[in-house]
């Protein structure tokens, strides 16, 4: 694996609208027209992702394995929120990231995501030849 200038302490946010398509009604999750967990976990994992993806090698990225969140509010259609990671440890190429996210008026979810460092190209290799099996 190439050097990875990577350190602890990296953050991101990303922010976004609660619209229809991402409710728990419309994603199948649950039965009401509130931001669903799914769309929470996304947005979450997003965030982790970027906080990390510019200080990367070219030709690679990082991928999910693992999330651990409470959903602790609900959040109606039509307000923003915002999900805030930050790294919180390196173990080879695996990294840990502290995860939050607020509406407008107040904590949502949090918890942790853990993501690996894998070469894009090896790993497409690996996946796409499960076809041809």
């Amino acid at each position: 694996m190439k050097d990875i200038n990577i350190k602890v302490g990296l953050t991101a946010a990303i922010e976004t609208k609660v619209f229809n398509k991402s409710s728990a009604e419309e994603m199948g999750s649950g039965n009401l027209d509130v931001y669903a967990t799914p769309a929470m976990i996304s947005l979450m994992e997003r965030s982790a992702l970027s906080a990390v993806s510019l200080h990367l090698p070219k030709g690679y990225t990082t991928v999910g394995t693992s999330v651990n969140i409470k959903h602790m509010a609900a959040t109606p259609i039509g307000m923003k929120v915002r999900a805030i990671a930050e790294l919180v440890s390196i173990e080879g190429r695996k990294l840990t990231f502290k995860i939050e996210a607020y509406d407008s008026r107040e904590k949502i979810g949090e918890g942790q995501h853990e993501r690996y460092i894998v070469e894009s190209a090896k790993f497409r290799e690996k996946v796409y030849g499960k076809l041809n099996l």
